[in-house]
């Protein structure tokens, strides 16, 4: 008795109800509700609510064409809500939501013609199962695609986690080397003072022998002292070279004494002494005149007394006399003469140099005794050493920071994206050569040339549903023409090689690239996916 009620019920709505069979009964599902919302349209006493709770209808009142319901809920099959869906099955294919008011307007919008009912002879045919196997055909491709794919995605994360492998140790060597440089710089420091204070301790040991040495040598009639006597007897200490020592000359070498014993003889008479030993032997070298012009000895600039008698100094008392003071103007006033005339051989030999202009002067290199030469060898090697280890160290700390840089950079789960890094892909429309560098940048040029311009820098990746690594974001870009900054979305796609496929401009300023790589080839979710559109089909 009770299953003839209910079936008498369907009767009833079979007009505008599609109807779904179960093992019970024949149970109604108005038109336009999917299977997953069939149970919400159960009849309550013959009362039906609202999906959104704002009104009780009559359940007969179901598509019956005539809005009730303020959310549209009523009519899901009829175009009579605005604001209602209809749910296309397209079994065989993949089912759709459509708008309630392309319901009945006379064009096909689901593949097996369901929303076209009204319409007994519509020219809508049911073409879901050709949809259908097209479908499968491309995802057949695809996962062959995504097969091959994944095998070269292994290859990259192998490739990706060497990278970042040997980055971390070369993060670590070069993290320890500074300390090694510094022991070895602590280390070269205390060897060349070590090396300083065994030469210093030489050099004095050698000093004091040589003026110990020196003492006993003028020390004549050996009774512990220098006097002034015993140094008139060295004609090297004849300063003013008039062949003669005098007692001035002989007390300046004393200290204003009249004798010295060996300590004072060390530490004041023998650095005054020592100058005027080494010049008379030839070992300081009075300097050589050059000529600028040739850059060599001139022999016209060389000392007058080169071939001629030694000119005389005058002493003290000549300098006081008549004739003296005379002889100096006469001689100012030939220097003069020498001097216009020069200036004026000058000028007729340089008639283009004009007033104010510099002429380069070559300086010979100052010529040092051995000990000294060395000693200046050792800084300059310490001074070069040092230049060199503070560039090295700063190579070392930009090198450093690059690679913390991209060891915090995220490559993809298993680092399968890392080894795209470094590489730039290019791709050219009409207009421009736009430029995708990984990680790094995005940029345009015109093809006729021209500047090119940074579409954004990396920024990071953006999520697309649940895939966490379907889009990069390259953001602080060149700044458009009163406009905000450039920005770029890397659309990831699974391809058997890495490449740009697509450009587009959907925003002003706001670029879209789509970018195919191995990397993007993901087997098992593809094949998660696989399972889910299997089930829709």
């Amino acid at each position: 008795m009770l299953r003839n009620t209910i079936l008498v019920r369907c009767f009833k709505v079979m007009l505008i109800f599609t109807i779904t069979r179960t093992a019970f009964c024949d149970v109604p599902r108005p038109r336009g509700v999917s299977l997953v919302h069939a149970s919400l349209y159960y009849p309550r006493d013959d009362k039906w609510v609202c999906l959104d709770g704002s009104k009780t209808i009559n359940f007969l009142q179901i598509n019956d064409d005539y809005c009730d319901c303020a959310d549209g809920s009523d009519e899901p099959g009829t175009a009579a809500c605005p604001e209602g869906t209809f749910h296309c099955d397209n079994r065989g294919y993949r089912y759709k939501y459509i708008p309630s008011s392309r319901v009945n307007d006379g064009i096909c919008d689901c593949c097996d013609a369901s929303d076209e009912y009204g319409y007994p002879d519509s020219q809508c045919l049911n073409t879901c199962a050709a949809l259908g196997r097209a479908e499968q055909e491309l995802r057949k491709r695809a996962a062959e695609i995504h097969r091959q794919g994944s095998a070269k995605r292994s290859e990259m994360i192998t490739k990706g986690k060497q990278l970042r492998a040997e980055r971390e140790k070369r993060r670590s060597d070069l993290e320890a080397q500074p300390e090694h440089e510094e022991n070895e710089a602590i280390e070269l420091f205390k060897e060349l003072q070590r090396e300083k204070e065994s030469d210093f301790s030489n050099t004095e040991a050698s000093l004091r022998q040589d003026a110990t040495d020196n003492f006993l040598r003028y020390d004549v009639n050996k009774d512990g002292f220098v006097d002034i006597v015993e140094l008139q007897l060295d004609v090297a200490l004849d300063q003013d070279r008039n062949g003669v020592v005098t007692i001035e000359e002989a007390k300046y070498f004393l200290d204003e004494r009249d004798r010295v014993d060996l300590q004072a003889f060390i530490t004041l008479s023998w650095p005054r002494i020592k100058p005027m030993q080494m010049l008379s032997q030839g070992i300081f070298k009075p300097p050589v005149n050059i000529d600028p012009e040739v850059g060599e000895k001139n022999p016209e600039l060389l000392n007058d007394n080169q071939g001629t008698e030694e000119k005389h100094s005058p002493t003290y008392e000549e300098t006081k006399s008549p004739e003296f003071n005379e002889d100096i103007e006469h001689e100012s006033e030939y220097e003069a003469e020498e001097e216009a005339d020069a200036e004026g051989a000058y000028e007729e030999d340089e008639p283009n140099v004009g007033v104010g202009s510099v002429t380069e002067v070559s300086t010979p290199a100052p010529e040092y005794d051995p000990e000294t030469q060395r000693f200046i060898d050792l800084a300059n090697e310490a001074r070069n050493a040092y230049a060199d280890a503070e560039r090295e160290l700063r190579d070392i700390d930009q090198e450093l920071n690059e690679l913390k840089t991209q060891i915090s950079k995220d490559y993809g789960p298993q680092d399968e994206y890392s080894t795209l890094e470094g590489e730039c892909f290019k791709f050219e429309d009409r207009e421009y050569v736009y430029t995708l560098c990984p990680f790094d940048r995005t940029s345009q040029q015109p093809i006729a040339g021209g500047t090119e311009t940074t579409l954004g820098r990396w920024d990071q990746w953006v999520a697309d549903g649940k895939n966490q690594y379907a889009q990069q974001k390259y953001s602080r870009g060149a700044s458009c023409w009163n406009g905000p900054q450039r920005s770029a979305i890397v659309q990831f796609k699974c391809a058997l090689e890495s490449k740009i496929t697509a450009v587009s401009e959907p925003n002003r300023c706001e670029y879209h690239f789509d970018f195919e790589t191995p990397s993007a080839c993901d087997e098992a979710t593809f094949m998660a996916t696989e399972k889910r559109l299997r089930d829709e089909l």
